[in-house]
């Protein structure tokens, strides 16, 4: 392993949407070391054209892996969101045709069944899956207390481990990472749509459903699911987790500590301070509901 930055060896960043995967080239570009963008239909943005990168169909499998192997690959890491994608099998090639039984299968399952597919077709090509903060460091996860210029009341905590247990008891069935609880009331748990829909739709409530815990009252909790593999689907909240979060009439923003990546964060500080909003990392104590 380099000093930082992650492996010595060429990085292939399968690169979503977000602030995640430009953090992840930067930090290989600042520590010179090599690193390739592959980037799927709609995840592509304007900043990767300042990095070496190439486009690709999730259908032409066979193109990617002789990209990878042409570069000398040695290591995978996914990063930033990316939508399920719809195979095509009529525009497959030989490589993608063998793996489409097993890629069809992998569709079908929860999240974490199928991040853990893909990890194991990626490693069956030879390249070792690491995870995003074996690139950034921990520093760039959330540590014990709090994040910023707030903190959470006694209830906020409160909020958080209700929260938390949703998460831990919905871990199983492979339901998100995140839940809204205020006063005690669960107002959202994260499913397919993501963090930031989750939030605006707590946000549209109209309110007669908040009246027990009118704004600004309640809490966001984000952290890994029971058995999650951390390497592919990190909890993470950036600028957009804070600003949803405002939009919501929430307090803050409660994570497991040393478990949640931070993507951008010096704007996730400035923004909640100026928006009066708490982060705050908890450890796994803090967020047991002793029942």
């Amino acid at each position: 392993m380099a000093d930082a930055a992650g492996p010595a060896g060429l990085l292939a960043i399968i690169a979503g949407r977000g602030a995640l995967p430009r953090q992840i080239a930067e930090a290989r570009l600042a520590a010179d070391l090599p690193y390739l963008l592959i980037v799927f239909p709609d995840c592509f943005e304007d900043w990767m054209t300042d990095h070496p990168h190439e486009r690709h169909l999730f259908e032409k499998a066979g193109a990617v892996f002789r990209t990878l192997r042409l570069a000398d690959a040695t290591h995978v890491v996914f990063a930033g969101a990316m939508n399920r994608p719809r195979l095509r099998p009529w525009r497959a090639d030989l490589k993608a045709l063998g793996l489409l039984t097993k890629a069809t299968r992998l569709l079908r399952q929860g999240d974490d069944g199928m991040l853990r597919g893909l990890a194991s077709i990626f490693e069956d090509e030879g390249l070792t899956m690491i995870g995003p903060m074996d690139i950034l460091g921990q520093d760039l996860g959330i540590g014990r207390g709090t994040y910023g210029a707030h903190s959470p009341s006694e209830q906020d905590l409160e909020d958080a481990r209700r929260a938390a247990a949703i998460v831990r008891a919905l871990g199983p069935h492979d339901v998100g990472q995140g839940a809204v609880v205020a006063s005690g009331v669960c107002l959202a748990v994260e499913a397919i749509e993501g963090t930031d829909l989750m939030l605006a739709r707590v946000a549209a409530l109209p309110p007669d459903r908040r009246a027990a815990a009118p704004p600004p009252a309640g809490v966001l909790f984000k952290g890994p699911k029971p058995g999650q593999d951390m390497r592919m689907d990190l909890p993470t909240i950036g600028p957009a987790t804070v600003q949803g979060t405002k939009d919501a009439g929430l307090s803050g923003i409660v994570v497991t500590a040393g478990k949640t990546l931070i993507a951008e964060p010096e704007e996730v500080r400035e923004l909640a301070d100026s928006h009066g909003i708490f982060v705050y990392g908890a450890v796994a104590e803090e967020l047991e509901t002793g029942e």
